[in-house]
């Protein structure tokens, strides 16, 4: 999975797209008029007025959307490789977790380590026991 952002991005969606790539331990890529591949699967940052407003996978198969308001800042500063876990309850939660295709924890969540928390209404990226940004869904 690669991370980008629309073709014409603000400065905002653009560190927030390597905030979420850095996060994810994914690769970013400034798309400019580059097309997505035929076999690879891309997470691209769209906005709203110049914010970042959501999150579109592209692959093959489909195309699906997580639509969202940035709660807060981002820092575009690197973070360890590490693969995050997704923790919540119910099929929201779940559901996240199969967006970014990534492990489900179902209720359990671990002290340490790097968390996508999802809660009514919010997701939290939690990387230490810190907050780092949290989407309002």
């Amino acid at each position: 999975m690669i991370v980008t952002t629309s073709r014409d991005p603000s400065s905002k969606a653009r560190r927030f797209a390597r905030a979420m790539a850095s996060f994810l331990s994914l690769p970013y890529v400034n798309r400019g008029k580059q097309k997505t591949g035929e076999d690879e699967t891309w997470l691209v940052v769209i906005e709203d007025h110049g914010n970042p407003a959501g999150l579109v996978k592209r692959s093959s198969e489909k195309e699906e959307q997580l639509s969202f308001r940035l709660s807060g800042e981002t820092e575009a500063r690197r973070l360890k490789m590490s693969v995050p876990k997704v923790a919540g309850k119910g099929i929201v939660a779940q559901s996240i977790a199969q967006f970014f295709e990534l492990e489900w924890l179902c209720e359990a969540v671990p002290a340490q380590g790097r968390i996508i928390w999802v809660a009514p209404g919010n997701i939290d990226f939690i990387d230490e026991g810190q907050a780092k940004f949290r989407l309002k869904v």
